[in-house]
């Protein structure tokens, strides 16, 4: 299996890193636009480049994004004409031209689009249950310096549907979006985003009610520095050895 890499920052080194000690896995490339970084990987056989036209050349079964969802928004449907595609910018499909081209090309092809469940959890249950949902809403709190704002910014920013919430904050709220591509869509999903200055954890709170079901999922991770919590890159790779192959006893 080869797998190709677009992004080298905190969740794409972990990937790398995984990888690597995955003796039935090749990396095919790795697509970042830090050159010193990509000088720096030790990675015979893999192309390392920072040409989008490069990477798109070299043959892969599984393109993984960990970048910056304007990649995923230029690249996904190229790519998946011949591989899959695995996004952890899901806020790229807040742009519904960016759906529609990702719908199309999965379409044509056969290949498939991963949105995997990141900093949080129960998005199989939300996939499962979304003929019987009602209503969902996620609350994320982070500082106000993670969100891209003022670092002393306090209180409520974002309230609405999450398509808009993705829309303003492409990058911090990955989240919201892989729940709501996985339950009851962008546009009945609503997005609660709150400042808290100083707070060093990213915390989202997913409420969940229906027929026969109400669900309160609370998820807190320390922040690494950046819009990363600790906890997603261990995350990112599980969902990558899964997208690759279970053994053994399988969680579906």
């Amino acid at each position: 299996m080869r797998v190709g890499i677009i992004g080298q920052g905190t969740i794409g080194q972990a990937i790398i890193r995984h990888l690597q000690a995955r003796p039935d896995v090749q990396i095919g490339f790795v697509l970042a636009r830090d050159r010193q970084k990509l000088a720096a990987l030790d990675l015979p056989g893999a192309l390392l480049t920072d040409d989008a036209g490069a990477a798109l050349a070299c043959g892969v079964d599984l393109v993984v994004e960990a970048a910056m969802p304007q990649l995923t928004a230029d690249l996904a449907p190229r790519f998946l004409d011949h591989a899959d595609f695995c996004a952890f910018s899901a806020t790229a499909l807040a742009d519904q031209g960016v759906e529609q081209a990702i719908l199309a090309a999965t379409s044509a092809s056969g290949r498939r689009f991963f949105v995997p469940h990141g900093a949080v959890l129960g998005l199989d249950g939300l996939r499962d249950g979304r003929g019987l949902i009602d209503s969902v809403t996620v609350t994320t709190t982070k500082s106000g310096k993670s969100l891209g704002l003022d670092p002393l910014t306090s209180g409520t920013v974002y309230e609405g549907p999450a398509r808009g919430a993705c829309l303003r904050f492409p990058r911090n709220v990955n989240v919201h979006a892989a729940v709501a591509v996985a339950g009851i869509g962008l546009d009945r999903t609503v997005s609660r985003i709150v400042a808290v200055p100083h707070q060093g954890a990213n915390m989202h709170r997913i409420e969940v009610t229906g027929q026969g079901l109400a669900w309160t999922i609370d998820a807190s991770s320390p922040s690494l520095g950046g819009v990363t919590g600790a906890y997603t890159p261990q995350s990112a790779t599980g969902s990558v050895d899964r997208i690759l192959g279970q053994r053994g006893i399988c969680i579906v």
